[in-house]
């Protein structure tokens, strides 16, 4: 059995696995810098000891001159030589170190103790001159420096604590809206919203904004797809159950008048199949189409035709249609899909009404659609109407940039604009 070499790990690992890792820099870190401030210690006690006994050289020499007797106290814890044999038998391996020798001695002989060696001259006479001083008296005691060890290490501890601390806050703010989002993406629920804390950075707001655009895209776009296998599907099959019936009508009788009635039905059923497969044809094209499309003049014989087909459904309910044209608009979308986009309206309008008049308003960068209806309805709310619905009509709308409204009429009724794109 094969494995998956890409080793998957949850999102939420991510918060132990950075404290892990922040938390062995931090170790790292603290070690070095415990390290590095003990050695600055030891030499910066060091080095203050040296340059004492190196300034305390003048004194020594102005007051041997003044005829002091060695050994001279300088302070409590340095005493100065001017002769070999005035010093103490445990220092006398001093006197092997040469002139200008200025260290800390560490030896089993005697304590710890800082050693200056020169030499001054007085009476055109050179005098040997030595400075010791006692390193028990002038460095921190081991109690001292456990303490002090122990303050850092304390001071080190609570600071890779409130680090620790702040690592684990920054990544758990940075975690949460990952997995709240991947859990939100996991969900069934169709009406579930995708949202992060209010706190999280702007990116995962704006991510969560997007995620969101694009569940309503995708969830309009599955609408209009079941709208349209829906809808396409009566559509088409209205002709050709009208070419079979007329077909089969043409083999019962042999009379010119009736076999020329059925030929018209046939034809006009094959226009209507062709206009109707033109205009669902025009959502499936490239957007680069548009572009190779010329602006066309829509005319009143034009649209008095599309009503003439709409007619004696609305004759059938007592409803006149009127149209009203102030100028002739030029356009993008085919005499087909006009075709459709009116008739839907039109079958929307009628099938809203009862009595009265629809309206067509045809302004130079609009096509008004009027009804004294119901006014809006649930259905066309929903955009679920007549034909391939307003789902399809604002498909169709979107495909040429055009605008798609409803709006309720000024006493009763329902209003539907076409707004060409300018």
């Amino acid at each position: 059995m094969s494995r998956d070499p890409r080793k998957k790990s949850p999102v939420n690992t991510m918060t132990s696995k950075l404290s892990i890792y922040f938390a062995f820099i931090a170790i790292v870190v603290g070690a070095t810098l415990f390290v590095l401030s003990q050695a600055m210690l030891y030499w910066l006690e060091d080095e203050l000891n040296l340059r004492t006994l190196q300034n305390s050289v003048g004194t020594a020499i102005v007051q041997f001159k003044h005829e002091a007797k060695s050994p001279l106290n300088i302070t409590n814890s340095i005493r100065a030589y001017n002769r070999i044999e005035d010093l103490p038998k445990k220092y006398l391996a001093l006197t092997q170190y040469p002139l200008g020798f200025l260290d800390e001695i560490h030896d089993a002989g005697f304590e710890d103790l800082f050693f200056y060696r020169t030499e001054y001259i007085q009476n055109g006479k050179r005098y040997p001159l030595m400075l010791i001083m006692n390193a028990e008296h002038v460095e921190l005691s081991p109690t001292e420096w456990r303490n002090i060890n122990l303050i850092s290490l304390i001071v080190m501890l609570v600071l890779f604590i409130l680090f620790g601390f702040a690592i684990i806050k920054l990544t758990r703010r940075l975690i949460t809206p990952v997995t709240q989002l991947s859990q939100q993406l996991k969900s069934t629920d169709p009406n579930s919203h995708f949202s992060v804390p209010r706190d999280s950075a702007t990116e995962f707001n704006e991510l969560a904004d997007s995620l969101n655009s694009y569940r309503q895209q995708n969830e309009k776009l599955i609408r209009q797809e079941q709208a349209f296998a829906r809808y396409a599907s009566h559509e088409l099959r209205t002709p050709l159950t009208v070419i079979q019936g007329a077909t089969w009508l043409l083999k019962q009788k042999t009379e010119p008048e009736y076999q020329t009635r059925q030929r018209d039905r046939i034809a006009k059923a094959a226009t209507d199949m062709q206009h109707t497969i033109e205009a669902l044809l025009s959502l499936v094209k490239q957007e680069q189409a548009k572009e190779n499309v010329q602006l066309r003049i829509i005319n009143r014989s034009e649209l008095e035709h599309i009503i003439d087909y709409v007619r004696p459904l609305a004759e059938s309910k007592g409803l006149s249609i009127t149209l009203q044209m102030h100028c002739e608009p030029k356009i993008l979308p085919s005499e087909s899909v006009l075709r459709m986009l009116l008739i839907n309206l039109l079958n929307n309008a009628i099938n809203a009404s009862d009595s009265g008049v629809i309206v067509i308003d045809v302004a130079q960068d609009s096509i008004k659609v009027t009804d004294h209806g119901t006014g809006l309805n649930e259905s066309e709310l929903s955009s679920e109407g007549h034909g391939l619905g307003l789902l399809i009509v604002d498909a169709l709308c979107q495909r040429y940039d055009w605008g798609f409204n409803l709006s309720p009429a000024p006493q009763t009724g329902c209003i539907a604009t076409l707004k060409f794109a300018q």
